[in-house]
């Protein structure tokens, strides 16, 4: 029995999934790792300290090399599970040196648009890794080149956004008004519907289908 690829749409869905319930779950251990944390705090400190531009090229180049390396076929898997990972247990890490539950603090970065296009991003990134390793195998791979590349520039422009959202959504946290942050959802529910039509037209080219053919009318037949 020949094995029928799945949808990219269905992949892109499962992959959302498992990086959501990963996240959850390993940010709600009690893991303690003082060293760890000190790191994270000195490194998000040095994020949070520029300006807009700069702060944004911190940010976006490091989550587009992480995504760049989740396209790459079979690295890619263990890629986008060792990112999710590590940064959820940077989350949980915060939660008991702060005393506040890991999973709190995963939830509280869900409700910021940032995650939501943040987090699609890499399942776009290891979807289409698979997607490309099956035509890959298939030997048809050059029949969805196009298709690819439209998903990697695609991957690009959505983690651009991210950065972008992400940038602004700390520089207003560290204002005297922190909850001004979640004025970034007007800017970001556009730019999600926008991404969400335009990854729907890039995956439809190989789910239309064909017109049905109706062969000759036969005049005799009456």
């Amino acid at each position: 029995m020949q094995l029928k690829m799945p949808q990219l749409k269905h992949l892109f869905l499962l992959s959302f999934i498992i990086e959501l319930a990963g996240f959850a779950f390993i940010s709600s251990l009690p893991i303690s790792d003082p060293a760890l944390y000190a790191s994270f705090k000195s490194e998000d400190s040095a994020i949070v300290s520029q300006s807009f531009f700069p702060m944004w090229l911190s940010i976006f180049p490091h989550n587009l090399l992480i995504a760049s390396i989740e396209f790459i076929p079979i690295i890619g898997i263990f890629m986008f599970l060792f990112s999710i990972g590590t940064t959820a247990a940077v989350i949980a890490v915060e939660g008991t040196a702060t005393k506040i539950s890991g999973f709190a603090i995963f939830a509280s970065l869900m409700l910021l648009p940032h995650s939501w296009l943040e987090l699609p991003a890499y399942a776009v990134a290891v979807s289409t890794g698979t997607y490309i390793f099956y035509y890959l195998i298939k030997g048809t791979l050059k029949d969805h080149y196009i298709k690819i590349i439209y998903m990697y520039l695609f991957m690009v422009l959505e983690l651009a956004f991210a950065g972008a959202i992400e940038t602004s959504e700390i520089l207003l946290e560290e204002s005297a008004h922190p909850l001004y942050a979640f004025y970034m959802w007007i800017p970001a529910v556009p730019i999600i519907i926008f991404l969400i039509w335009l990854y729907r037209r890039i995956d439809s080219s190989e789910h239309v289908k064909p017109k049905k053919e109706y062969d000759e009318y036969d005049f005799n037949q009456f």
